[in-house]
């Protein structure tokens, strides 16, 4: 029995200790599934508490069919969409802030100015171009080129046929290179000006 599955079942007979470390295993993959797919850190924050107060409370349910990570993958995606049908983000929360770059950036970034804001322009083109993405195509999308699964299990997690979801694939990835091309021809535009 592996120690993720003696984990579940600890915590399904009210082991809080089990259920803490299940979380803390897992509390990154659900974070940023959440935050990719709603684009700032406070709303993140408040789904992936809501995801494991709804894992607690359906862990009984849980019959062990597909991998716990995909389990909860569909539970974090549901719970994201639901959230961003019933509640209309402000322009305020949509715009990332320099907080929240400053929280995901790493030390070199940190200590870089210049990289850290090419980093947030970046981060901002990518974030608009993924607006334009209908909401299950940048499901799709966030789940196969952000967390690296396969299509066969994103399938498992979104209920939708392989083929269906390689279409939904390949029209987010048609949609972000056209509304990225300007970007990068103004980004290779300032890299042959900056080698002369």
């Amino acid at each position: 029995m592996s120690e993720e599955i003696l984990l579940i079942e600890r915590a399904r007979n009210g082991d809080m200790i089990s259920f803490r470390n299940l979380v803390e295993r897992n509390e990154k993959l659900v974070y940023y599934l959440a935050y990719d797919l709603i684009g700032n850190h406070f709303d993140a924050e408040d789904i992936s508490q809501e995801v494991f107060l709804k894992v607690y409370n359906s862990l009984k349910k849980y019959r062990g069919d597909a991998k716990f990570s995909t389990w909860l993958y569909r539970i974090t995606l549901n719970t994201c969409l639901t959230a961003r049908r019933k509640k209309s983000f402000s322009a305020a929360k949509k715009q990332d802030s320099i907080d929240d770059y400053e929280d995901l950036a790493t030390h070199s970034y940190q200590s870089d100015p210049e990289r850290l804001a090419e980093r947030e322009i970046i981060q901002k083109n990518v974030n608009r171009a993924m607006q334009k993405l209908s909401e299950k195509e940048k499901s799709v999308f966030i789940l196969k080129n952000h967390n690296g699964l396969s299509f066969n299990e994103i399938s498992e997690i979104m209920s939708v046929a392989v083929g269906t979801l390689k279409s939904l694939n390949f029209r987010a990835l048609k949609k972000m290179r056209d509304e990225l091309k300007d970007f990068r021809e103004e980004k290779s535009g300032e890299e042959v000006k900056n080698e002369m």
